[in-house]
């Protein structure tokens, strides 16, 4: 390994020098690349992306090239030291182009730039270690279509309330997600309960997880003064039985928020009496400490024990002990 070591070493010494490093560059580079590229703005960066426990596996060159329209793309060059290929190569370069372009977004605060990866294999057999990230999973198209492609988004702010309904329980969710930021909470509960009224018992029969959370949600939004309207509303929607069940999870909520505070008072009381009874501890033996110097002094003018004790408070043992 350590052989080894000093090729990635000689490696990265020489492609530190810009001539050389344009050269390899230059060389290995897709002509698609060479293309859009300004070869002669070539600078070898100086930061490092590679984690602490695989120093002695990889080095890492980074250089920034300058792109003909004035753009910068990164090069990623990562030198492998081992003489086997390393099955999770793809994974490691994947991870430090992340680093890379995480450190570029907060410095930059721009589009990201490109990022090509490198390897300078130089082992004593084939390589023969994916090279493809997407290679590493067990369906390797289907992890390039879902996670190398567009995300899926669940655009609520767009999607007509008609077809939020359509969708009925999964709807429940939706609506009330899309318009949780509306200020009459009231108004947003008759409305909601109106479009979702045949979606209660479906709801009911999965023990109300969808209002039991609204209930909880809409607990911290309300004023006061105004729970009685939600109870109101509550009660106009939901069987008796149900109400006062669904109305205990906005107690239930009170309870274990003054358990927690409780808790919390107690430990900050805890604290403070500790600190209080050290406190106390510290002036009682500094007063001790005081009291047997007096003592000392006393007994070396003469004073009888029975004075001493009188003045200071010591006992007839304490000054037997100091004598």
């Amino acid at each position: 390994m350590e052989e080894h070591l000093k090729h990635d070493g000689l490696a990265k010494k020489i492609l530190s020098d810009p001539i050389a490093a344009q050269q390899f560059i230059s060389h290995y580079l897709p002509e698609s690349c060479k293309s859009i590229l300004d070869l002669g703005t070539l600078k070898v960066e100086k930061e490092s992306y590679v984690e602490e426990d695989l120093k002695q596996k990889f080095s890492d060159l980074v250089f920034s090239i300058k792109m003909k329209n004035n753009e910068k793309a990164f090069i990623y060059t990562l030198i492998e030291a081992e003489v086997r290929p390393n099955y999770w190569t793809a994974f490691k370069l994947w991870k430090y182009i992340f680093l890379l372009i995480e450190r570029h977004k907060t410095k930059h605060q721009s589009k990201l730039p490109l990022v090509i990866p490198i390897i300078l294999y130089h082992g004593t057999r084939p390589f023969n270690a994916p090279r493809s990230l997407w290679d590493l999973f067990v369906e390797p198209s289907l992890a390039k279509e879902f996670m190398g492609g567009d995300y899926q988004l669940v655009d609520l702010y767009s999607m007509p309330d008609d077809q939020i309904k359509q969708k009925e329980h999964l709807g429940m969710m939706e609506y009330f997600m899309k318009y949780v930021y509306a200020r009459d909470i009231l108004k947003l509960w008759e409305e909601f309960l109106e479009n979702f009224k045949s979606c209660l018992l479906l709801d009911k029969e999965k023990s109300y997880i969808y209002i039991r959370n609204f209930l909880w949600y809409t607990d911290s939004k309300l004023p006061e003064d105004k729970y009685p309207d939600l109870e109101k509303i509550i009660k106009e929607h939901f069987p008796k039985e149900d109400k006062e069940d669904l109305m205990r999870t906005v107690a239930q909520k009170y309870r274990e928020e003054g358990i927690l505070i409780g808790e919390k008072k107690g430990i900050l009381i805890g604290q403070e009496k500790g600190k209080l009874e050290g406190k106390l501890e510290g002036i009682a033996e500094g007063e001790r400490k005081g009291k047997i110097q007096v003592a000392k002094s006393m007994l070396l003018q003469g004073y009888s024990i029975e004075d001493i004790v009188l003045i200071t408070g010591l006992s007839i043992t304490d000054i037997q002990d100091i004598e």
